[in-house]
């Protein structure tokens, strides 16, 4: 039988069994082994302690307990107690472990280097220090003060030794400088837990970074006090003022003198390098917990870093600080919107949040998840217990307000802010200057995130000067990370940038950018567009301005990679361009060369809104051509969401306003859209005659690509009248064609055509072949939609075939790409696996 027992139950294990006694350890190695061995009988696993630890308002990640039962080093007293009593390890029968715990650690001091505090062969005896009471008396903060014997000069010194320097040492009050701890702090568990085992490891390095308000101070002093104990050398801590108003980073040797004085050493040594030499001596054999808050750079932290064994030290900074040789980096981010939720609750009233819930979650939205903000609005709201949630939720909702509405006394988001951007507007540094410049023009489109090649065409930089101008902005955290080459803002920090614009850049320079940026999209997206449709024809030119050099795609899969990225950006930009009422062709010229690939995509949701800016942007324009092409979008898309009569109405009325402006191309395109229209809607002789329209006008105007796509429409209309071989030769000859013309991806929506056409004729062997075709080339795109429709056509031959495993196997992975890319294809799907409740005899 099992002795282990389940992650809910447990065993009490007595500390005093004669097998797991604590007091035979003679090294940390058997102290961390008689430990396994209190884990192993609990039966506990490393989650279920974890989880005890958490219940009992310990903090022991599993992890951490893994890490600490794999080294063989002596374990935190905190984590030693923490898994005692989540052991079930009764209160008296701990004390063992813990006076245990308490010997190897002296152990441990002692066999450190003993360390001597020197002074200059010239200098002047100092003065005997004030009496700072006997062994044991409480120092000024109420510790108590470590007796110690005078310690031995460090072996091989050249100096002489001042005696009384060295007694002042071994009495003096043990320094603990940290400010009070945060009155609370939620949502940072794992966080804490990292810093946590990272800060055991001797001489340990551990930086805390992240923005302005994302509480990076509050959790470095919450567990210094929290581990505080463990250090028997005191704890020493410094603002280094890295981002403080009116105030220059302080210099590393004023910081070095603090210390020096605070640790008894009787003198400060004139140079730099023996300051910072004569600190981890005095520091090394003590265990000195240091504290660096708001540090400006890994030079200014350098000279201040401990290296002596149970010597740790915390870095706090808004600067990534990459050249710093860490131990370990604590990245904070935003918090949750339900922790943040938690936050709000907990200062301005758990029953009010409840009370105003939508209120209360849009609050929070707009704080962006920083502890700052959450602190500012959550005092506003419990300074006014009158006043609704409702009332401020509407002052934050407005981007105008809300940096005025994050201001409450001495705290301020924007206060907050203005100090990373200040460490750039005021340097010395000329990039910098001009990063800062970047950083305010970044903000002005309503985009998600960037390509350094756009930004770089906003800004007017090369694209090489603009990734370095990044990375400093990114180090910063003023600009956040998105994926590997793309960058972006936090909602908060892109108001305060664009404030700062507004501010600084006048309207013309603002104007210019915008322009420039969108001469820079239409430009690629032309150039995309081309290698994924070589012989289409598009728009030849582009907005008016310096920013039409496109960012480089070197084929068709780089092309339809970048489409995916960047269209949501496109329908922003657009937007925001057309609400401006500038750069009108601009807006016009996206749209039309966009919807190809939102069309091939499936991302119907999208192209209505294009084709909407379209239609606006001809109509303010008087381009009544273009009008018609961006109402034909606006017809395709209702076809897709299956509004046939809707449809097939404006695509009729379309087709007469093409005719009037004699714009036979468009009247080809509008006669191909309403024969699919009409098949659709089963009037298969309609759709035929309109085809055959538009097939005859495309070999009029000598258009082959489009002769090819005529084609292949028809072969589904053959198809649907059950005329297979017609169907079937339409099909080739459209493929012929499409192939000459190089297009890959509408050579693969052919081929799934002419799968599910043979399939339907009963030639699954052939069906299969086409299908796994197609299914390669949109593998090469990761074209999701184009990968769905083929795994269907698969799934619908292996159920012919009878081989059911296969077919659902295809059909759900269709289901899956397909969703929300085309609603037919996936309610056919639901049906054939019958989500639906119905059988797929049903199916056609």
């Amino acid at each position: 039988m099992d002795s282990r027992q389940g992650d809910g139950e447990s065993r009490t294990v007595a500390a005093s069994d004669p097998d797991v006694d604590p007091t035979t350890a003679a090294d940390p190695a058997q102290y961390v082994a008689l430990l396994r061995r209190i884990r192993d009988q609990s039966g506990l696993t490393y989650r279920a302690i974890a989880r005890r630890a958490q219940a009992n308002g310990d903090v022991l990640p599993a992890s951490t307990l893994a890490t600490m039962f794999g080294r063989e080093t002596l374990p935190r007293r905190e984590l030693v107690l923490a898994l005692l009593r989540a052991c079930d390890v009764p209160t008296d029968r701990r004390t063992p472990w813990l006076v245990s715990w308490q010997r190897l650690a002296a152990e441990r001091g002692a066999r450190a280097r003993p360390i001597r505090l020197l002074r200059p062969v010239d200098a002047p005896t100092p003065a005997p220090l004030p009496d700072a009471g006997p062994a044991g008396a409480a120092a000024g903060d109420g510790r108590p003060v470590p007796a110690g014997d005078p310690v031995p000069p460090a072996e091989g010194v050249p100096a002489t030794v001042d005696p009384t320097a060295a007694t002042a040492t071994a009495t003096r009050a043990v320094p603990f400088q940290l400010p009070p701890p945060p009155v609370m702090i939620v949502g940072r568990a794992d966080e804490s837990g990292v810093l946590l085992d990272a800060i055991g490891d001797d001489g340990a390095v551990c930086v805390v970074e992240g923005p302005g308000g994302v509480g990076k101070s509050a959790l470095a002093l919450h567990l210094a006090h929290q581990v505080a104990a463990r250090y028997p050398g005191g704890c020493l801590y410094a603002d280094l003022h890295g981002t403080s108003t009116g105030i220059t980073p302080d210099e590393p040797a004023e910081v070095l003198a603090r210390f020096l004085r605070a640790v008894g050493a009787p003198t400060v040594p004139p140079s730099l390098v023996e300051a910072s030499t004569l600190l981890r001596t005095i520091t090394a054999a003590q265990g000195v917990l240091m504290v660096l808050d708001n540090a400006a750079s890994a030079a200014q932290v350098r000279p201040l870093l401990l290296s002596g064994a149970g010597c740790a030290t915390v870095v706090t900074s808004r600067w990534r600080l990459i050249d710093l040789d860490a131990t370990a980096r604590i990245p904070l981010r935003p918090l949750t919107d339900d922790i943040a939720l938690d936050l709000l609750g907990r200062i301005a009233g758990t029953a009010r949040v409840k009370a105003e819930p939508t209120a209360a979650s849009i609050v929070v939205r707009r704080c962006g998840g920083l502890p700052l903000a959450l602190r500012i609005v959550g005092a506003r709201a419990a300074a006014r217990p009158d006043a609704t949630l409702v009332a401020l939720a509407e002052r934050i909702d407005d981007e105008h307000r809300r940096l005025d509405v994050l201001e409450a006394g001495d705290l301020s988001v924007r206060a907050s802010l203005d100090l990373g951007y200040r460490a750039f507007d005021e340097s010395t540094q000329p990039e910098r200057r001009q990063a800062v410049a970047l950083f305010r023009l970044a903000s002005l489109p309503d985009w998600s995130a960037a390509t350094a090649p756009a930004i770089a065409a906003l800004a007017d930089v090369p694209v090489p000067r603009a990734e370095r101008m990044l990375e400093q902005l990114l180090d910063a955290h003023l600009m956040e990370p998105s994926g590997d080459v793309r960058y972006g803002f936090h909602d908060i920090v892109r108001l305060f940038a664009r404030e700062r614009a507004e501010a600084v850049d006048p309207a013309p320079v603002r104007e210019a950018a915008l322009a420039r940026l969108t001469g820079h999209l239409f430009a690629t997206t032309t150039a995309a567009a081309h290698l994924l449709h070589p012989h289409d024809r598009f728009p030849d030119r582009g907005p008016a301005g310096d920013g039409g050099r496109g960012h480089h795609l070197g084929d068709a899969a780089q092309a339809w990679e970048w489409f995916e990225r960047e269209h949501t950006n496109l329908l922003a930009v657009a937007r925001q361009r057309l609400a401006a009422g500038q750069d009108l062709a601009g807006v016009r010229d996206l749209v039309l060369v966009t919807i190809r690939f939102l069309d091939y995509a499936g991302y119907v949701t999208e192209q209505v809104q294009f084709g909407e800016l379209g239609v606006e942007a001809t109509r303010r324009l008087g381009d009544r051509t273009a009008n018609a092409l961006a109402l034909n979008i606006l017809a395709v898309a209702m076809l897709r969401e299956e509004r046939l009569d809707e449809g097939i109405a404006l695509l009729r009325r379309i087709l007469l306003i093409q005719r009037e402006l004699g714009d036979r191309a468009g009247e080809a395109g509008c006669l191909n859209n309403l024969g699919n229209a009409l098949r659709d809607r089963g009037d298969l002789d309609a759709a035929v005659a309109h085809l055959q329209a538009s097939l005859a006008i495309r070999r009029e105007l000598g258009d082959r690509y489009k002769e090819g796509s005529v084609l292949d429409n028809l072969g589904l209309v053959f198809q649907r009248r059950r005329d297979f071989t017609r169907a079937v030769a339409h099909h080739r000859a459209g493929l012929a064609i499409t192939r000459d013309c190089g297009d890959r991806l509408r050579e693969a929506l052919m081929l799934v055509n002419l799968a599910e056409t043979l399939r339907v004729s009963g030639d699954t062997t052939e069906a299969l072949a086409h299908a796994r075709q197609a299914l390669v080339i949109f593998r090469e795109f990761d074209h999701r939609r184009g990968m769905g429709l083929a795994q269907q056509v698969m799934g619908d031959v292996y159920a012919v075939l009878r081989r059911t495993g296969e077919a659902h196997r295809h059909w759900a992975e269709a289901l899956t790409l397909l969703d929300g890319l085309d609603r037919q294809a996936h309610g056919r799907l639901r049906v054939a696996l019958g989500i639906d409740g119905v059988s797929r005899r049903n199916v056609s």
